[in-house]
């Protein structure tokens, strides 16, 4: 869980929020729903062939047609494919279209080109489970002021709680922040990028927690381990 509340948003108010949106998620689970995942043909693509193997339904979003007629067609009767731009004015709308059809009682989304807190908001009017929002490395950066020296040097523990304001928004949502993996002994210790099925795991994992709560993927100190 958050050790601290991250914004102006009362404590009672946001628990109100998570319990209605729990009680509307096991409503609409017992009549049927689907998990949406954004970015479902790339990074997150073995989120989709766990999901599938779970039996659980499946709505695909990536801007290639093509690509999602691939994935929808390894996993038949599964996973129906949404081909959408986040970015675009409408997404909003095409999302609730396609909750109208079957209901979203989850999300996993990967989306860099928008702030987390923007994508926390957007899939999380129409979602009614939680939803799994992944930030970049990026959002971890150490201030290049030096600003924050107290809480996100180069030297020091970083925690989701330190994220900047930007990547934060009123909505309720779960933040996967992805580090990167470090391996073999200090001082000459390997780094890489984590793989999609490492990023789908920790995401899924993180969709099935039983409460709220932000989430590292590996490290994200010291910044100079980034890998280039």
């Amino acid at each position: 869980m958050r050790d601290e509340p991250l914004d102006s948003e009362p404590l009672d108010r946001k628990a109100l929020v998570m319990s209605e949106r729990t009680e509307r998620a096991e409503r609409t689970q017992r009549t049927g729903g689907q998990v949406l995942v954004v970015g479902a043909t790339r990074i997150l693509r073995p989120a989709v062939t766990a999901l599938s193997g779970r039996a659980v339904s499946v709505t695909a979003v990536a801007r290639s047609t093509a690509d999602l007629r691939e994935l929808a067609d390894e996993h038949p009767g599964r996973v129906s494919a949404l081909a959408a731009d986040v970015t675009a004015p409408d997404f909003r709308s095409v999302l609730r279209g396609t909750a109208e059809r079957a209901p979203l009682t989850g999300a996993v989304v990967y989306a860099p080109a928008l702030p987390p807190g923007t994508l926390a908001e957007l899939v999380g009017s129409v979602v009614v489970g939680p939803v799994v929002v992944l930030a970049t490395s990026e959002w971890a950066a150490p201030s290049p002021s030096g600003a924050d020296e107290g809480a996100g040097a180069d030297t020091d523990v970083w925690t989701p709680n330190d994220l900047p304001a930007g990547a934060r928004s009123g909505a309720v949502s779960r933040l996967l922040v992805l580090g990167w993996h470090e391996g073999g002994p200090a001082p000459r210790r390997q780094t890489r990028w984590h793989t999609p099925h490492e990023i789908s795991a920790a995401a899924l994992d993180l969709l099935g927690a039983p409460a709220d709560r932000d989430m590292t993927l590996g490290a994200v100190r010291p910044w100079t381990s980034r890998p280039r």
